[in-house]
């Protein structure tokens, strides 16, 4: 039986029991003392053992979890790597499109710079019979067509008929194919936006010819210190004026097709320096030997909307790389928006030229009218 004593639990023992181990001999009693020596000491022996076994074993413990740490972090480490690799991966063509960014600005300020030469030159014949006499000759060198020929003058075919007179001359270049077939659209040559040497003298031709084909002959030299012969000059400078509204706008479109000079070779260096030479090759395939700024804007936009890679790429590329592809085409969409401003100026120009010369007739009515009054004036002042 158990009972509570002291806090602490005691079984009752009986009394004859007490007694019965009052009992022992002394030497019983040393005997036990040496055994209960023996336990605790093993106990303490054990107990160290454990104690050294829990410190190795902490220690290990403590290596492992360090370990489990580092590679942990590592491999954050190597995430946010690859996260930062995959976000600068660039959309598909992305070189051409950086290359043709940095071309951009070289060559519209080219454009320009062959606009203006284009709108100060004068052709060389200056009147009527001596620009008669030119076309004519243009036309039996250059331009005959294969009906023309043993006529005219005309000895043989042109590869470009007609070019000085014909408005794709300006605009898509002028030539015809090797075997042309008026019902076979592919025996024509493709529209060509990058002129050599002889189709930007056709369209020079052709530019004269539809602004001023005949130019109004001047006076006889006696003639021109009078004071008529000074107003006929002013007169004439005026109407060239008006004139060269439209040549302005002609020759916009000309200076847009003229190759920058080495344009291709300054190309092909950006490229390289953008680290792409895989795609060399190709982009020389791709580009003519000499590029205008209408053919290279024509190609940035032809990368994407007809190329079936760069739709793949967009598919396939993330999130980041799409962004900076529509960063580029909102660069290239607001350099188009800077251009249809300048298109509106050369349109809203040619329409006020347009509502002048509903003036002009207008004015000449009202010269008429006053004139006739003046002389009614001067009849009735006479009868008088």
């Amino acid at each position: 039986m158990w009972e509570k004593a002291s806090g602490t639990f005691q079984r009752r023992v009986p009394m004859l029991v007490w007694v019965g181990l009052l009992a022992v001999s002394p030497i019983d009693a040393a005997r036990a003392a040496v055994c209960d020596g023996c336990v605790v000491a093993a106990i303490h022996l054990h107990k160290a053992a454990m104690v050294q076994e829990f410190a190795a074993l902490r220690m290990f413990l403590g290596e492992q979890f360090k370990t489990v740490r580092q590679s942990i972090a590592q491999v954050e480490k190597d995430s946010l790597r690859a996260k930062a690799d995959i976000g600068f991966i660039r959309p598909t063509r992305s070189c051409e499109t950086a290359t043709g960014a940095a071309a951009a600005g070289p060559a519209r300020d080219r454009a320009e710079a062959y606009h203006r030469a284009f709108n100060h030159l004068r052709r060389p014949e200056l009147t009527g019979s001596a620009a008669s006499a030119a076309m004519f000759q243009h036309q039996v060198e250059r331009y005959c067509n294969a009906e023309d020929v043993g006529s005219h003058g005309c000895t043989q075919a042109s590869l470009r008929p007609d070019a000085q007179f014909q408005t794709e001359t300006l605009l898509s270049g002028s030539g015809l194919g090797a075997s042309v077939e008026p019902t076979q659209p592919n025996t024509f040559l493709p529209e060509i936006l990058s002129f050599n040497d002889d189709r930007i003298t056709d369209a020079r031709y052709f530019i004269d010819n539809a602004v001023d084909p005949f130019p109004i002959d001047d006076l006889p030299k006696a003639l021109r210190e009078t004071p008529q012969g000074r107003a006929f000059w002013l007169h004439r400078k005026a109407f060239e004026g008006r004139l060269s509204a439209a040549r302005y706008s002609m020759n916009h479109a000309l200076a847009w097709r003229v190759p920058a000079a080495a344009l291709k070779g300054w190309l092909l260096d950006v490229w390289q320096a953008s680290k792409a030479p895989e795609h060399l090759a190709e982009l020389t395939a791709a580009l003519p030997e000499n590029l205008s700024y209408l053919e290279l804007l024509k190609t940035d936009v032809d990368r994407r909307y007809a190329s079936p890679a760069w739709y793949a790429g967009i598919a396939g590329n993330p999130g980041d790389a799409v962004l900076r592809e529509l960063a580029y085409m909102k660069a290239l969409d607001l350099n188009l928006s800077y251009l249809q401003l300048r298109q509106g100026e050369r349109i809203e120009h040619l329409l006020a030229r347009l509502t002048l010369s509903d003036a002009d007739r207008e004015r000449e009515t009202l010269q008429r009218e006053r004139a006739a009054a003046i002389n009614q004036v001067k009849v009735q002042a006479a009868g008088e």
